[in-house]
């Protein structure tokens, strides 16, 4: 056949998944395409902010990703290829902690483009406690900065190759300079309510983007027609979660960037899907 089907081991398709992610390889300059990866297991909060970082983080950025064809991640748990591109750029490697970060970025590198069917659906299943989601994210992140490591020569190719220069600062953005932004605003807005005082402005500096963390949520539920009860557990997206996303991102980077020996670890599956 011309075309391959990657689907991870804790990942299951919906029926018409394949056959819509078929149609976009009449693009002769398409290698590649994403689906949407939905969570399965939403039996407790943490799965649930999951399954909301899911429609929103992770849908939705390739969504706007594909206005460009530049989706910078084919997930595990769904993606398709041209055999011929994934053979040109010699499969997967075993040199990162993010093997489908790497085969995209390759793929981009090339020239090709990658592009997203939003109604094609993996079900997968997410971390249930919160030590095996820092490990996810643990090896994620450093997994994504090893990818970039690799392809940083690209990251200067301006002109020759701006799609994959702009792929990687993005991901560099994304994967650093936002969490470390985002960290350090939550640490000087902790330390003005301690030392003036002004701690019923800082309520409703969280209430503010507390509605806006609501609202957005609201609108991809509806986009993407998963359960309207996710909506509430928007309250702690930024309360708790985030937060703790990011703090695991600064921690992996520091990891990352002095070199320390990091083994792809083990998470808890339940079998649930």
């Amino acid at each position: 056949g011309e075309l391959i089907m990657i689907v991870d081991a804790d990942s299951k398709l919906k029926e018409d998944a394949v056959e819509l992610m078929v149609n976009y390889f009449s693009n002769p300059d398409i290698a590649a395409v994403a689906g949407s990866v939905y969570v399965s297991n939403q039996n407790n909060l943490l799965t649930k902010l999951q399954a909301l970082e899911y429609i929103e983080g992770l849908n939705m950025v390739r969504n706007g990703q594909a206005f460009l064809k530049l989706v910078n991640i084919i997930p595990g748990p769904i993606g398709m290829f041209r055999k011929k591109a994934l053979y040109e750029v010699g499969l997967y490697d075993d040199d990162t902690f993010a093997e489908d970060c790497d085969v995209t970025l390759k793929l981009i590198a090339k020239g090709y483009k990658i592009d997203f069917e939003a109604n094609a659906i993996a079900y997968t299943e997410a971390p249930e406690s919160l030590l095996d989601l820092i490990k996810q994210r643990y090896r994620w992140t450093r997994g994504i900065l090893q990818a970039i490591k690799k392809h940083k020569n690209l990251l200067w190719h301006i002109k020759t190759n701006p799609a994959a220069s702009f792929t990687l600062w993005y991901m560099l953005f994304e994967a650093i300079f936002w969490p470390f932004m985002d960290i350090w605003t939550n640490m000087f807005i902790l330390y003005l309510s301690i030392t003036t005082g002004v701690s019923i402005l800082i309520f409703f500096w969280w209430s503010m983007f507390t509605i806006l963390d609501i609202a957005g949520a609201l609108y991809c539920v509806l986009v993407t027609n998963e359960r309207l009860s996710l909506v509430f557990y928007a309250i702690f997206y930024r309360l708790f979660f985030i937060t703790t996303i990011n703090i695991t991102k600064v921690l992996s980077t520091f990891e990352e960037w002095f070199g320390i020996k990091m083994s792809w670890g083990k998470l808890e599956r339940k079998g649930s899907l």
